[in-house]
C-alpha cells in the first residue's frame, strides 16, 4: 500500500497532447497538486517526444527505471496485457480507473476475470477498475481524471464505492474547512477492497477519521475485525440496504431480522459509527477535532432563550444528562447580567449577558468546571448596521481564540453552532481551525456519536466463551445426515447444549397420545407434527392444558380435523405431548445465516405476534452475556421482565445464558440456516428459562 499512495515514480498509460486526452488530466492534477516524483508516459501511438516536459516511451519495457506505480486509463480490453507487462517489467502496484468490466455485462465479465488472472499470476495488486483510485495530500498525488485542486490537508481519509459521490464531498469539505489526508475510490474492487484500504488507514499516522461510502461489504466478519482493532473512529454510510425480513420465510427469525438492522448490529459490535445522511460525514469529521466528551453532563448555552429549550429537548432525547456547575457559577454569573431579569440555570439563557468578554469568560468557568464534562452552545453572527452598540459588540465580535484555549485547556469539548447570513459564515469557517455546526440536529448527532466510540474504546477487548457444559461433539452427532425442514425434534439438539425443555414425546395415534401424557403427568400440551404446518397455530395444531386422557383424545382428533381444513393436502405425522409449563413470559430466540456477516441471533418478545410488534434485538455469533445483557435491556418487554404492577423480576440470567449457548451453536455449525425457538418462556416463579417449541432449516 505504501507504494500506491507514496510512489516515488509513476507511469502514466496512454498519454498525448491531444485536447481530448483523458490522461492527461491526471498528469496535470499531480503537476497541480505538486507531486514530486518522477513522472514517465507510454503510449505506443503518440509521435511527441513528451507531454507537458514529461517523457513519452513507446512500451514499458523501454522505460530507464522500474516505476512504483502504474496508472491505467486505457480501454478495458487493454488492461490485461497491460498488467503483463507491468508484471513482467517488475511494477507490481496499479491504478485501473478504465471502465467497462464486470459493471457492463458478459463481455465485461470476461475481462475482469481475465484481469483478475493477470494479475494473480505476475503478483500485481491494483485498484479499480471503474473508479478514480487514489490521492493522498501527504505528497500531492492526484490520480483520479477530473481536473481538481487538492482540499484542505488534514485527518479525514476516504474510502468510497462511487467516484463522483467522493468527489462532492471535496466540495462539502472545503465549504467547511475540514481536511483531508488520503482517498481511496475503489470502484469494482475487483482485487484491492474496502478491507483493506480500511487496514492500511487504520495504520496510517496521517489518519485520523476513517470515512467509507459502501453499496456492498465484501466480508463482513473480517470488516469487523478491523475496524474493532482501528483505534480511530471509522464512519460508514451504507447504501443499497433492503428488507429481506419482508419476504415469505420458513421462520420468524428470518421475518424479523432483515439485513439492515443485521448491518446495525455488526456495526455496533465493531464500534463503527453508521450514519444515514450524507453531510454527516463532514459533521464527524468536524466532531473528532474536539477533545472527547468523557462523562455524561452538559452544559447547554445560548443568548437565544428559545434555543435553550430546544437544545434541551434534542439532548435529553439523545440521551444525555445536564450538568450542575453549582451555585457559586451561578452567583458569578449575576455579576455579568445586565438587567437581572434572567434566572440562571441549564439550560443557560445568556441573553442578559451583553459584554463579549464576559461570554469568554463563562466559556472558560463552563469548561473548568468540575461538575461539566463538556459544553454546547448555539448563537449567530447576524449583518447589522455598523455602530458601537452593546448589541453588534455582543454579536459580532471574534470570540474563536478564547474558545479554543478554553477548549485546550480544559481537555473538554464544547460544540458551537454559529447561524447568519451564508458568505459571512462561509468566510469564518475558512478563517478558524475550530469547527462550527450548521445546526442543533447536527450537533446532537455528532456529539452522540462521539460519546459512543469513547466510551466503547475503554471497554475490556471483546471476548466470547462457549459454556463448558454445552457439548457440541453430542450436537454434531445429532445434526450429522440431517437436511431440509425439522420441528420440534430441534428441541433435542437444544437438550445437548444444555437448553432446557419442556419433556416431551411424539406420538402417531390418539391412544399413544394418552399414554404419553401418563408417562409426562398432567396437564400437557399437544401440537401437530406437518411439514405443511410452517406455524401451528395458523393451522389450528395447537392444545393446551390438557388434563385427563378424555381431553387428551379429543384434542388428538381436533388437531387432524383442523390441520385438514387449513390444508386438505397437508401431511399429518401425529402430534408431540409436551409437558405443560409454568406460567411465564414467552420470548423469540432465533439464529440465521446472514450471507454479508455469517450466523447472527434475534432474540425479543416473542409468542404470535412476534412479527407484529417486533421488539427485537440482534448479536452476532459467538456473543457473551454482557451484549447480550446490555441488549436485553434495550427491548420495551424488558420492563416487564424486571417486574411491573406488583410482580416481581424473572430470572433474565437463565434467558440470556440460553441465548449465549444458541450463538455458539449457530457459530458452530454454519449449515444451520434459520432456527427459530419461539416461545421460550422466562417462568415467572424464577427458576429460568425453557425452550418450548422450535422449528429449523439445515443445509448441507
Amino acid at each position: 500500500m505504501e507504494k500506491l499512495f507514496y510512489p516515488k515514480s509513476i507511469v502514466i498509460m496512454g498519454l498525448s497532447k491531444k485536447a481530448s486526452n483523458v490522461p492527461r488530466i491526471i498528469l496535470e492534477n499531480l503537476i497541480r497538486w505538486g507531486y514530486m516524483g518522477r513522472i514517465f508516459g507510454v503510449n505506443p501511438k503518440c509521435p511527441d517526444e513528451h507531454v507537458d516536459g514529461v517523457k513519452m516511451y513507446k512500451t514499458i519495457g523501454e522505460l530507464p527505471v522500474v516505476p512504483d506505480l502504474c496508472v491505467a486509463l486505457i480501454p478495458a480490453r487493454l488492461i490485461p496485457e497491460t498488467i503483463e507487462s507491468c508484471g513482467k517489467f517488475g511494477i507490481h502496484y496499479m491504478a485501473v480507473p478504465s471502465g467497462g468490466f464486470n459493471e457492463t455485462g458478459e463481455e465485461g465479465e470476461r475481462l475482469a476475470r481475465q484481469t483478475l488472472e493477470e494479475a494473480r499470476k505476475w503478483g500485481v495488486r491494483f485498484i479499480g477498475p471503474n473508479g478514480l483510485t487514489v490521492a493522498n495530500t501527504d505528497n500531492g498525488l492526484c490520480l483520479p481524471f477530473v481536473p481538481l485542486y487538492s482540499p484542505p490537508k488534514g485527518g479525514l481519509s476516504i474510502i468510497t464505492q462511487s467516484g463522483g459521490l467522493g468527489l462532492m464531498l471535496w466540495n462539502l469539505m472545503k465549504d467547511e474547512n475540514v481536511g483531508m489526508a488520503k482517498f481511496a475510490s475503489i470502484g469494482n474492487k475487483l482485487d484491492l477492497n474496502e478491507l483493506d484500504f480500511l487496514d492500511y488507514f487504520s495504520r496510517d499516522p496521517e489518519t485520523k477519521v476513517i470515512a467509507m461510502y459502501l453499496e456492498s461489504i465484501t466480508d463482513g466478519r473480517r470488516l469487523i475485525e478491523i475496524a474493532s482493532k482501528a483505534g480511530k473512529p471509522v464512519i460508514i454510510f451504507k447504501s443499497s440496504t433492503t428488507a429481506a425480513g419482508n419476504k415469505a420465510a420458513m421462520s420468524h427469525t428470518a421475518a424479523v431480522s432483515h439485513d439492515d438492522a443485521v448491518i446495525d448490529a455488526a456495526f455496533e459490535r465493531a464500534g463503527v459509527i453508521r450514519i444515514h445522511r450524507f453531510a454527516d460525514f463532514i459533521s464527524m469529521a468536524k466532531i473528532f477535532k474536539l477533545p472527547p466528551f468523557k462523562g455524561d453532563r452538559l452544559m447547554i448555552m445560548s443568548p437565544a432563550g428559545g434555543f435553550t429549550v430546544i437544545l434541551a429537548d434534542l439532548f435529553e432525547k439523545a440521551g444525555f444528562g445536564f450538568a450542575d456547575p453549582g451555585e457559586p457559577f451561578y452567583r458569578e454569573l449575576q455579576n455579568y447580567s445586565n438587567a437581572g431579569v434572567i434566572n440562571f440555570t441549564n439550560p443557560l439563557d445568556m441573553g442578559d449577558i451583553y459584554d463579549p468578554a464576559m461570554y469568554a469568560q463563562v466559556f472558560f468557568s463552563v469548561l473548568h468546571n468540575d461538575n461539566v464534562d463538556g459544553a454546547v452552545y448555539v448563537t449567530q453572527w447576524p449583518d447589522m448596521p455598523k455602530g458601537e452598540d452593546v448589541f453588534t459588540r455582543m454579536f459580532n465580535t471574534d470570540l474563536s481564540k478564547e474558545t479554543i484555549g478554553a477548549i485546550q485547556s480544559s481537555g473538554k469539548p464544547m460544540c458551537v453552532c454559529l447561524y447568519g447570513h451564508s458568505n459571512t459564515i462561509s468566510r469564518i469557517k475558512q478563517n478558524i481551525t475550530f469547527p462550527l455546526f450548521n445546526n442543533p440536529e447536527e450537533m446532537v448527532n455528532a456529539l452522540k456519536a462521539q460519546k459512543f466510540f469513547y466510551r466503547r474504546s475503554i471497554r475490556p477487548p471483546f471476548t466470547t466463551r462457549c459454556p463448558s457444559d454445552a457439548d457440541l461433539s453430542a450436537a454434531a452427532s445429532w445434526l450429522e445426515g440431517k437436511t431440509g425442514v425439522i420441528g420440534e425434534a430441534s428441541l433435542d439438539l437444544m437438550e445437548t447444549i444444555h437448553i432446557p425443555t419442556a419433556a416431551s414425546e411424539a406420538v402417531q395415534t390418539a391412544t399413544a397420545a394418552v399414554a404419553a401424557a401418563e408417562r409426562i403427568g398432567y396437564p400437557v400440551v399437544l401440537k401437530v407434527i406437518s411439514p405443511d404446518a410452517i406455524h401451528k397455530s395458523e393451522a389450528g395444531g395447537v392444545m393446551v392444558n390438557l388434563n385427563g386422557p378424555a381431553a387428551v383424545e379429543e384434542a388428538f382428533e381436533k388437531i387432524r380435523q383442523n390441520l385438514s381444513a387449513h390444508n386438505s393436502e397437508a401431511q399429518f405425522d401425529g402430534v408431540r405431548v409436551m409437558q405443560m409449563a409454568r406460567d411465564g413470559f414467552d420470548m423469540l430466540v432465533g439464529g440465521k445465516s446472514d450471507p454479508v456477516f455469517g450466523p447472527v441471533v434475534v432474540f425479543g418478545f416473542g409468542g404470535i405476534y412476534v412479527e407484529v410488534f417486533a421488539d427485537v434485538e440482534i448479536v452476532m455469533c459467538p456473543s457473551n452475556t454482557d451484549e447480550i445483557r446490555e441488549k436485553l435491556e434495550r427491548l420495551k418487554s424488558f420492563t416487564i421482565l424486571s417486574g411491573t404492577r406488583g410482580k416481581g423480576p424473572v430470572d433474565v440470567e437463565g434467558f440470556v445464558d440460553l441465548v449465549e449457548r444458541v450463538t455458539h451453536l449457530m457459530d458452530r455449525f454454519p449449515e444451520i440456516k434459520e432456527l427459530d425457538l419461539n416461545p421460550v418462556r422466562i417462568l415467572a416463579d424464577g427458576s429460568g428459562a425453557m425452550a418450548l417449541d422450535a422449528r429449523m432449516l439445515l443445509e448441507e
